[in-house]
């Protein structure tokens, strides 16, 4: 299976007033998704399904992600994507899943996840994918393909 890793985009700043769950993308967090997304037309990447942190901000980035692939799909929200979580929880929970995936979520969660199935120590900045491509049996993956927005941009 191929599963696909996204970080949120740029979200609204912590404030006191403002709950770290609560928080929105911005402009920038939401362009960065648009170009997410039609990178991924590009590359004919087409999700069975996909799964988001329940948190606003990555919620708003996988719905702008689909909006720009033009794909009518329901976005599932999974506790096991809340930031506090073990990439181990979201290995289990991917593992029981067929078809290509889409998670998007948070850091260090989503790094911990790409270490966890490929021993790659990568970093995925705000807006970045990651994909791998996961073999359910042995419960590895290899990393195909880890872009930020700086190389987004570029293709």
């Amino acid at each position: 299976m191929k599963l696909l890793l996204v970080r949120h985009g740029e979200a609204e700043e912590s404030t006191p007033e403002l709950q770290d769950k609560d928080r929105k993308l911005v402009k920038k967090g939401i362009k960065q998704m648009r170009r997410v997304g039609n990178f991924l037309s590009e590359i004919n990447f087409s999700p069975e399904r996909i799964i988001s942190s329940p948190f606003i901000r990555a919620y708003q980035s996988a719905d702008v992600i689909l909006d720009e692939m033009e794909l009518e799909m329901q976005i599932e929200t999974e506790d096991f994507l809340l930031p506090s979580s073990e990439a181990s929880t979201v290995v289990q929970a991917i593992s029981q899943l067929d078809g290509n995936v889409m998670v998007v979520g948070h850091n260090p969660l989503l790094e911990n996840v790409i270490k966890a199935l490929t021993s790659a120590n990568a970093s995925l900045k705000k807006g970045g994918i990651a994909l791998v491509d996961f073999d359910k049996e042995k419960g590895t993956g290899t990393l195909e393909l880890l872009l930020d927005q700086k190389t987004l941009k570029l293709v």
